[in-house]
């Protein structure tokens, strides 16, 4: 998705002003003869907001529009049900006129869009709510926080509606024909979202109707088959789109019109710090903030934005920390390394890498071409590390085999870019280091931590690989062999490991690459409120069904036996970039820093990450696994290599 900078950039700082910007084209055409089948078949390849309607194919003349929603009036097939039945008649802007005076009349009409003329009255396209939405954000809004303008879940005559997850869809079905409401926000148990249900999750599940006729008898009964089966015996939840994003009083107004923009779904559901629904924003009421401000009687709050952080890596020496260390554990690569490694092709794309990470609870997996030969690894940090540059905006999968990357609209345009699933091939390692079967886990530790990678991969006389070391086989040798250490000692600072709430996604990433963590520990002043541990945060998407596409959030996850912990408020993300606060998991083990490291390591396996508390529960560190990496690296260079210990105690004074 591009940033209001990165769209001023590119379009030269002009702000859109008149309908003439902001004009788009419907990439096909529909008469009065069209069958609302067709419509409903064109709408889900290409949703728009208005289609027009012509009086003949060869013809530039409208006789009306329909919206999306026109499309759930077909009952059956066979019924044949044309457009003309149900055209409306359409509103009609001037390509001069002013996209202010466009939005007051779409507002009081409630319209997702109109027809666009010239000033001699000849047709020239339409204009949509998402792309009057995307040239509102190269403008300054008049109200600059949710809180200021959202609909609560208690106003009456909303274009916002609300609805249990229970509830039969024959209740608000009605409302979604008729055009009453944008949408619907589906309400759990608890009061927090359990989805929203749109027009278009009916346009792609073409769940409102079923069969292709009359019902007619059989065997002298009369039977069901082939009848029109309404949506009144179907509950709102199994149509529903489940994995829709949220916001809350304090997020910024230009990061919801930019959401709807990108995604096409005009309403978002509004939730408090205990994740009820106390409201929605819908497409008019970001409309309300850019043009006249906050509603009568609201006022604005203070607004949270995702902090980005500048990281510097530091240098080796810096990371290593080197003091005398003379504790060799005596076993060797063959002793500890992993030898079932799963195995994808090179051309196998993320959602397989996906799934074989979940299958098989490991960290890395080897990547083989068509002839069977080892060409590469991919671990966990590659995957997430891949997603973190890749997705600027919204994931969409589309019909299951591509991910689609949609970047902020253009105003008069509807940009789609389409980029193909990454595959193995794409974010594998081919440069990794490598160790013989008899090289001690000191050495081991020494490359993996010199190479700046996770693992080191052991090859036999004719360097074909054999086997591979992580860093928890790391962990386990130190656990038996290793020598008594407190973790004081090996922990990482406060200021290295740690991020605030509010920190993007993106950034936390960029520092745990860059200090060689496992993950960083989630603070507001001296309060501890979670971790993300990369292990477990790029494995379990949310994917749901999106005008024909995947839209993809990605969450905190794991393998599979942690994969249900802390995902209540998790499983619906905030709208806007992901911050440490959308994707952090609970804190279920900490450590102090006299406690023996032997006696952590279980928990830091289970867990990433490790808080180390002080004796008033105050944060002063934290360990990670490639800390217990680092000591077996320091007992390497001091005494595995004699000769590297003047080279040593020179770069500790350095560090000093």
């Amino acid at each position: 998705m591009l940033k209001r900078e990165e769209v001023e950039k590119t379009v030269g700082k002009v702000v859109p002003q008149y309908v003439r910007d902001v004009v788009e084209h419907p990439p096909f055409r529909v008469t009065a003869n069209t069958t609302l089948e067709t419509l409903a078949a064109y709408l889900r390849k290409f949703p728009v907001d208005v289609v027009p309607v012509f009086k003949s194919v060869f013809s530039e003349e409208v006789v009306g529009v329909v919206y999306p929603h026109t499309a759930l009036l077909l009952k059956s097939k066979k019924l044949d049900a044309k457009v003309g039945e149900y055209v409306n008649p359409p509103l009609v802007v001037k390509e001069s006129w002013k996209i202010e005076n466009v939005l007051e009349i779409l507002t009081s009409e409630a319209k997702w869009g109109a027809v666009v003329v010239d000033e001699e009255g000849k047709y020239i396209g339409v204009v949509t709510l998402r792309g009057l939405l995307s040239a509102l954000q190269l403008r300054e809004p008049k109200a600059k926080s949710v809180a200021a303008v959202y609909t609560p879940l208690d106003e009456k005559k909303s274009r916002a509606g609300f609805v249990k997850a229970i509830e039969k869809v024959s209740k608000v079905f009605k409302k979604l024909v008729g055009g009453e409401v944008d949408g619907f926000v589906v309400l759990n148990r608890v009061g927090g979202a359990a989805g929203i249900l749109t027009t278009w999750d009916f346009v792609k599940t073409r769940r409102w109707y079923k069969g292709s006729g009359e019902p007619r008898p059989l065997f002298g009964t009369r039977v069901t088959r082939g009848e029109s089966k309404h949506v009144g015996v179907a509950r709102v939840w199994r149509v529903m789109f489940r994995g829709v994003a949220t916001a809350t009083p304090e997020t910024p107004i230009d990061e919801v019109a930019r959401y709807m923009a990108v995604s096409g779904i005009y309403l978002v559901p509004v939730t408090n710090r205990e994740g009820r629904v106390v409201g929605a924003v819908t497409a008019w009421d970001v409309i309300h903030a850019y043009l006249y401000g906050p509603k009568e009687g609201r006022e604005d709050v203070e607004i949270r934005r995702a902090v980005e952080e500048r990281v510097e890596k530091p240098t080796l020496e810096a990371v290593v920390r080197l003091r005398p260390s003379k504790h060799v554990t005596g076993l060797r690569a063959r002793d500890v390394m992993a030898v079932d490694i799963p195995a994808v092709n090179v051309r196998d794309t993320l959602s397989r890498i996906r799934k074989v990470f979940l299958k098989n609870g490991t960290a890395i997996l080897a990547v083989v071409d068509d002839e069977g030969r080892v060409v590469g690894f991919v671990t966990r940090r590659d995957f997430m590390t891949y997603i973190a540059e890749k997705s600027l905006g919204y994931w969409r999968r589309q019909k299951g085999k591509l991910l689609a990357l949609k970047e902020q609209t253009m105003p008069g345009e509807r940009v789609r870019i389409m980029v193909e699933e990454g595959t193995a091939g794409e974010i594998m390692k081919t440069q990794y280091p490598t160790a013989g079967p008899s090289a001690t886990v000191e050495e081991i530790a020494y490359k993996m931590l010199a190479a700046g990678i996770d693992y080191v991969v052991i090859v036999d006389e004719t360097n074909t690989p054999i086997g591979v070391v992580t860093k928890d086989e790391l962990l386990k040798a130190f656990k038996e062999r290793g020598r008594s250490v407190k973790v004081g000692e090996l922990m990482t600072p406060t200021g290295v490991a740690t991020v605030n709430l509010f920190t993007s996604l993106a950034s936390a990433m960029k520092k745990i690459n860059a200090y060689e963590l496992d993950g960083v520990v989630v603070t507001e002043g001296n309060e501890l409120k979670g971790i993300i541990n990369v292990d477990d945060l790029s494995l379990r998407p949310i994917e749901e069904t999106l005008r024909g596409e995947r839209l993809v959030f990605f969450t905190k996850s794991g393998v599979r036996r942690i994969a249900t912990s802390g995902l209540k408020r998790l499983r619906y993300s905030e709208v806007g970039t992901l911050t440490a606060y959308d994707v952090m998991r609970p804190i279920e083990h900490a450590s102090t820093v006299d406690t023996d490291v032997k006696d952590v390591v279980d928990k830091l396996l289970e867990q990433g990450v490790v808080p180390v508390l002080d004796e008033k529960g105050r944060l002063v560190g934290v360990l990670n696994k490639m800390d217990v990496v680092k000591e077996l690296a320091r007992v390497y260079i001091t005494y595995a290599m004699p000769e590297k210990v003047a080279e040593a105690e020179k770069i500790e004074q350095k560090v000093r």
